[in-house]
């Protein structure tokens, strides 16, 4: 395969492109949720390349929302247009219940984490999608640095000018968002001293990280037709931001969250994440001079997403451009009974409130290190991921028998 060939996108992707630039409004603050699972061998506790094996099975079933993702040790369930995150749970739960029990079928357990703590990735499989092999002809050996493992939330916002100001007004708060759902400390079998080596791994690759700076709809359309006929992007899905506009599906998508190791941590962050963009869109609509952003919180945000990376809610964050700083961990918890009024309106207020810090509970990261320290043993700490994911889905099917 030639550059020529990984450049030269195929019909569908070329409209894509040329319809990307166009935002399609929504008409309300609606979510669309994207877990990304781990495909587990329930004998040596490694990744196993099973997704062709589960999709498959899974259409023969009609199970909806279950779809392929980079690699075949990864399998990715997706909502629908939901209008909050009580929508997301009686949604996702049956059909989490429905393939929990398909990969139980074949052999494989299912398993939430940003990463697999011992799998070498330089023995896992790409997907068969053409667009998955342009994709690694570009990025080369960067391409098994992706076996990593996210929590995807859709918000939707009304136009491309408010998709942009909201972006700027909550790139504060990626580090909370991060530190709250930080649960890949290994890589490859090492502890990487970080509370999130998915975040630092997903740096490496182009267009990605904090997202730029731009005062309105007309500055990203700018910079996405130069990188587009500089043939340095194909299509938006070529930009791998924490934050980053869809415009086809009239939303903001959240890329920053680590697969949080709970069900619970999920929705937690569901609700806190949709009620930050109410928070902002109605602050927005109230003082439209301030949907210009403001540069600092970009340079600030790059810091602070490093200390999140790293520290987990341990992180001292850097409250503003002075310097000033507190334990991330009180911020949230702050900002939480700040944005709890808000998920109260929807019904999700529970759910955010559970996502609240507790010294009592194991962040995950830590948890992860724990079990191994007691064990020494890889694959104790795959099977508590294990179990974790099937008692949710056990306790789920209970509250709803």
């Amino acid at each position: 395969m030639t550059q020529s060939d990984v450049l030269s996108a195929p019909p569908d992707e070329k409209l894509a492109s040329a319809d990307a630039l166009i935002f399609k409004p929504s008409p309300a603050t609606t979510l669309g949720v994207e877990l990304e699972l781990q495909i587990i061998d329930k004998d040596s506790g490694d990744l196993a390349p099973g997704a062709v094996r589960l999709l498959k099975a899974c259409e023969e079933e009609s199970l909806p929302g279950v779809t392929a993702e980079l690699m075949q040790s990864m399998i990715e369930v997706k909502t629908g247009i939901c209008h909050n995150a009580g929508e997301v749970q009686r949604e996702l739960q049956p059909v989490l219940q429905r393939l929990r029990n398909i990969a139980g079928s074949h052999g494989y357990g299912l398993a939430l984490g940003g990463t697999h703590p011992f799998h070498r990735t330089t023995n896992s499989v790409v997907s068969p999608d053409e667009r998955y092999e342009r994709i690694q002809h570009r990025l080369a050996w960067l391409m098994y640095q992706r076996v990593v493992f996210g929590l995807h939330v859709h918000v939707g916002v009304p136009n491309g000018d408010m998709a942009m100001a909201i972006t700027s007004q909550l790139v504060q708060y990626l580090p909370h968002l991060l530190a709250a759902s930080a649960s890949s400390p290994f890589w490859n079998g090492v502890d990487t001293g970080l509370a999130s080596s998915r975040a630092a791994l997903y740096r490496l690759l182009p267009h990605a990280g904090v997202p730029q700076h731009f005062r309105d709809w007309k500055e990203f359309r700018n910079y996405y037709r130069v990188m587009r006929d500089c043939e340095a992007i194909q299509s938006p899905k070529d930009i791998y931001w924490d934050i980053r506009p869809c415009p086809s599906f009239g939303t903001i998508e959240f890329r920053i969250c680590d697969m949080p190791a709970t069900w619970k941590t999920t929705l937690g962050l569901v609700a806190l994440i949709r009620s930050l963009v109410i928070a902002s869109q109605r602050l927005l609509e109230e003082r439209p001079n301030l949907r210009r952003g403001d540069m600092r919180k970009h340079w600030v945000a790059i810091e602070n997403k490093w200390l999140a990376t790293r520290f987990g809610l341990k992180a001292m964050y850097i409250r503003s451009p002075a310097g000033k700083r507190r334990p991330l961990a009180y911020d949230l918890n702050e900002l939480i009974q700040r944005m709890l009024p808000i998920a109260n309106e929807s019904g999700d207020g529970h759910y955010l409130a559970a996502l609240r810090p507790d010294e009592k509970v194991d962040i995950a990261s830590d948890r992860q290190r724990r079990l191994y320290r007691e064990s020494g043993n890889w694959k104790t700490v795959v099977e508590d991921m294990m179990k974790s994911f099937d008692r949710e889905v056990d306790a789920a099917k209970a509250a709803t028998a």
